[in-house]
């Protein structure tokens, strides 16, 4: 027997025709508004619906809309979830060399929380990292390792304290086969071939790298101390790094306000076909910026303009087949700073209140464990709100951060959804279009 999945969801197309979209399997399909009443009515008796339409019954089983009726799918979410979070026996671990930056962006999340200084990490804590790298392959029996750079500026420090801990880490990884991969957010203004050429020996597979609009707008946020605009050179930045590191990805995010989105085209053209291959647009809106509905508008525009120019984009809020909400929701997640100190999360501040604990001189860890249970002890989506949401799957409620600041000052679990710029309904009819199931997706 069979029944119909908690997570199909109706989204209206225009006045004949509707999606409906599975949140769990991510499936999209298009229908009339009279095969949409018909199907309802089938989907009472789901016996009558195999015995009449059997081809039809068994595309909407294997496309997840209709489900064994011993089949829990919550319990499933749940299943999955604990897998990410605590069976994932890889480790990731960020490294802020400093949080020191050589640009001076005025949205700048490290300069909002107060936690500007001036140095970067010291070869007795580079040490100190690198035998903590040593004790988690060979004691602790890591399946993977993935160094995580960030900052500040990460690459201000490059020679000092990646290059070191980053080559001890890729040699240990060898001697005990296990997969070692590098990733870095960075302005990228540093770069230059010669280090390209090095990351590629040091094993980096992916850069984060931000473009604040075009030239104009782009130069009037991200500068030198000396005042030089920085586009042509994280331009020039994104066509080589694919040169000099074939298997690269890039994630281009651009972090825009009520202007960025207007001009960003231009940056299409400047961007070579091989790079485009490469790159996968982040659109995040700066945090301190509440955006309108004309910016709303525009990005759905610039998203689809970028798709059909070859550059692809994600949206931070739906995450469909990742049953977790952020990478730091995991247990074998940690941030190092450049003090030594340990976070669980780079995007808030660096107060020895959210510190989880200390790295030490012999490579071991000082832990927080009373914090560090009170930030496992609850799942971000058991409430009521989340656990009876058909977006579930894609959501997965606020990360463990955020769950757990509520929960500490009795506050109700916000809606992530809520907080999108891009609404769930553009989402799927988006999704629709980029499989051919519907010509336009922006009314």
């Amino acid at each position: 027997m069979y029944k119909q999945s908690r997570y199909n969801i109706i989204v209206p197309y225009n006045s004949n025709e509707v999606l409906i979209y599975n949140s769990l399997r991510n499936s999209v399909c298009l229908l009339s508004t009279e095969e949409l009443s018909i199907l309802r009515e089938l989907l009472k008796d789901t016996d009558q619906f195999f015995k009449l339409y059997p081809a039809l019954f068994h595309q909407m089983k294997e496309d997840g809309y209709i489900v064994d009726v011993n089949f829990d799918e919550l319990e499933y979410i749940k299943f999955q979830n604990k897998i990410q979070v605590f069976g994932n026996t890889a480790l990731h671990i960020t490294i802020n060399p400093t949080l020191d930056c050589n640009l001076s962006c005025w949205y700048c999340s490290t300069e909002y929380a107060k936690a500007k200084h001036k140095g970067y990490m010291s070869q007795e804590t580079v040490e100190a990292v690198r035998k903590h790298i040593k004790l988690q392959i060979e004691r602790n029996k890591i399946s993977a390792l993935h160094l995580d750079w960030f900052g500040g500026e990460p690459l201000m420090y490059f020679n000092e304290v990646i290059k070191p801990i980053a080559s001890f880490a890729k040699e240990l990884c060898i001697e005990n086969n296990i997969p070692f991969t590098q990733h870095a957010t960075t302005n990228s203004v540093l770069m230059n071939s010669s280090m390209m050429i090095e990351m590629n020996k040091l094993g980096f597979t992916s850069f984060q790298i931000p473009i604040d609009g075009n030239e104009q707008h782009h130069n009037s946020i991200k500068y030198t101390k000396g005042g030089q605009g920085t586009f042509f050179t994280v331009v020039k930045n994104l066509n080589e790094l694919p040169i000099y590191i074939p298997n690269i990805h890039i994630t281009l995010r651009i972090n825009y306000d009520r202007k960025t989105l207007f001009g960003i085209s231009d940056i299409v053209p400047m961007l070579s076909k091989q790079a485009k291959q490469h790159i996968t647009v982040d659109f995040q809106k700066v945090w301190q910026v509440k955006c309108t509905e004309a910016i709303c508008k525009q990005l759905s525009l610039i998203k689809k303009s970028f798709y059909e120019n070859g550059l692809d984009s994600e949206y931070w809020a739906y995450r469909p087949h990742m049953f977790h909400r952020c990478y730091s929701d995991k247990l074998r997640q940690y941030a190092i700073n450049y003090d030594g100190r340990i976070f669980k999360c780079t995007a808030q501040d660096y107060g020895d209140d959210k510190s989880i604990g200390k790295l030490n001189a012999d490579g071991t860890l000082s832990l927080k464990e009373q914090l560090i249970s009170k930030l496992f002890s609850t799942e971000a989506f058991e409430n009521d709100r989340c656990l009876n949401c058909n977006k579930l799957p894609i959501c997965m409620g606020p990360c463990i951060i955020r769950n757990f600041e509520f929960r500490k000052q009795g506050a109700a679990i916000p809606c992530i959804m809520e907080n999108s710029q891009f609404p769930f309904e553009s989402f799927v009819k988006e999704l629709a279009w980029k499989r051919g199931i519907i010509k336009n997706y922006i009314d």
